[in-house]
């Protein structure tokens, strides 16, 4: 079937992005840019701008438009910050922040490679060395690592999604920001995400007598 990705993409920003206070016109304007299309598998591609999420060819999955842009706006990628993505095999994300001008590093326990964008291979709980502006954490979470908050530069935003420590399955999580300054790290709730889940990062059971 011959799809106009074009038009599709208008329509996206226009029923799922901007419908859902998404009102930043850089992010949307990269959100554009970039070609869902192209981080799904070929099967999907016909998919790739509707309200649901697709497979990648890395394994990982990408977002349902509407969830990925709110969190992207909330996240306040600016150009020139250096944006550490947790788990983002699948490209999109780093596509987007990308062509907002920020520095990009992917994490992942395998090799990936995307034009442009620098990709460190090691385990996800453990980010490269330096501090980063935002870490976007590509996948939703039980648990939180503190190496993702000391890895957070002044004024530095870790975004994700983050699951009640008693879910099972894909249930809904609480889109979170943390925010770090001076020595301590603050965290805000933005909005309810229903998101792939990010495996490896589940609670750890409590051992109970």
């Amino acid at each position: 079937m011959n799809m106009d990705y074009r038009l599709a993409r208008d329509i996206m920003i226009e029923s799922q992005v901007r419908t859902n206070d998404v009102s930043d016109l850089a992010l949307q304007a990269a959100m554009y840019s970039v070609p869902r299309e192209d981080f799904v598998t070929q099967d999907k591609r016909v998919f790739a701008y509707a309200e649901v999420t697709c497979p990648t060819p890395s394994g990982r999955e990408l977002w349902k438009p509407r969830d990925f842009a709110k969190l992207a706006q909330a996240a306040k990628v600016m150009a020139g910050e250096n944006v550490l993505i947790i788990g983002g095999g699948g490209g999109y994300s780093a596509a987007v922040f990308a062509a907002l001008g920020g520095e990009v590093t992917i994490l992942e326990d395998k090799r990936v490679e995307f034009n442009g964008i620098k990709s460190v291979i090691g385990p996800l709980d453990k980010p490269p060395r330096g501090l980063f502006d935002v870490i976007f954490v590509d996948g939703g979470v039980q648990r939180v690592p503190d190496a993702w908050k000391r890895s957070l530069a002044q004024g530095g935003r870790l975004c994700l999604v983050q699951f009640d420590a008693q879910a099972v399955g894909r249930l809904m999580g609480q889109a979170t920001i943390f925010t770090k300054s001076g020595s301590s790290v603050a965290a805000r709730v933005v909005f309810d995400a229903f998101v792939p889940p990010l495996p490896g990062f589940e609670a750890v059971a409590a051992f109970t007598l």
